[in-house]
């Protein structure tokens, strides 16, 4: 299993639901009772910190309310359900002794609600390499009066130790730099990507040279009534034979170099 975060975005709550079922009837069938565990950074170190456990076949939702009160403001939970407590201190991110299956994988529900809906994807996160990087394009920036658009830069890393690096956002047809943002390790930052003059027949190319992530694109009515989550897929993903990630690493010097580096 991999770890599930709570998300934060603009005038909006994040909640997570857990499931203890397989995803699928051919790689396992377990039916153990699961722990369920919250792990976050905290002054170079991670904690964890044991909240329950969810029966076979048990569904339960968390938010932020539902957390332990030691968790510090601001930063990124992230559930998890194993087979046994994790360590309440470590140096690096906690082995998981779990199920694990392989397509798909074993999947949370991560949601983000306003007063008046909610809006939500099935996902998980496992920790980058610190050497990562990150090439994504943005086609889910939506038009209209009242429409707001973030990108949530989410990243989890073995180590605690909290760094940062530079998002840049370019136009990808005449790869002009449209503005450069910070992001944090170990946290969802939140990047707004209204008023970089944008339009609707633009392909926003987001480039992040020193760490990699899971880019969701957020966007929001600024009443509320309408929310919308989406995430855009690996390079790596679009490619049917042959050495995924190879072809993954090509295309991404292919827009290092495009873009000056």
């Amino acid at each position: 299993m991999s770890f599930y975060p709570i998300l934060k975005a603009p005038d909006s709550k994040g909640w997570t639901t857990l499931f203890n079922f397989p995803p699928n009837n051919w790689e396992v069938r377990d039916s153990s009772e699961k722990y369920i565990n919250v792990t976050w950074a905290e002054d170079g170190k991670w904690r964890s910190e044991n909240v329950g456990k969810l029966a076979f076949n048990g569904i339960r939702t968390f938010g932020f309310d539902d957390l332990p009160k030691e968790l510090p403001q601001g930063v990124l939970p992230l559930l998890s359900l194993t087979l046994s407590k994790l360590p309440t201190h470590s140096d690096s991110l906690p082995q998981l002794e779990a199920i694990y299956t392989g397509v798909p994988g074993w999947r949370a529900t991560l949601g983000l609600s306003s007063e008046h809906t909610s809006t939500s994807y099935q996902g998980e996160i496992d920790p980058f390499p610190v050497t990562g990087s990150m090439v994504t394009f943005g086609p889910f920036i939506q038009f209209g009066q009242g429409i707001e658009n973030f990108l949530i830069f989410l990243n989890i890393e073995k180590s605690p130790v909290a760094r940062v690096a530079q998002v840049e956002i370019f136009d990808a047809d005449n790869i002009a730099i449209k503005t450069k943002f910070n992001v944090k390790n170990n946290d969802a930052t939140i990047i707004s990507l209204d008023g970089l003059g944008f339009s609707s027949t633009d392909l926003p190319l987001i480039i992040c040279r020193g760490m990699s992530a899971i880019p969701l694109y957020f966007s929001k009515t600024s009443d509320g009534t309408f929310l919308s989550l989406e995430h855009t897929h690996p390079p790596a993903s679009y490619v049917i034979h042959g050495n995924r990630w190879a072809a993954q690493k090509i295309l991404k010097k292919i827009w290092f170099s495009r873009t000056g580096q």
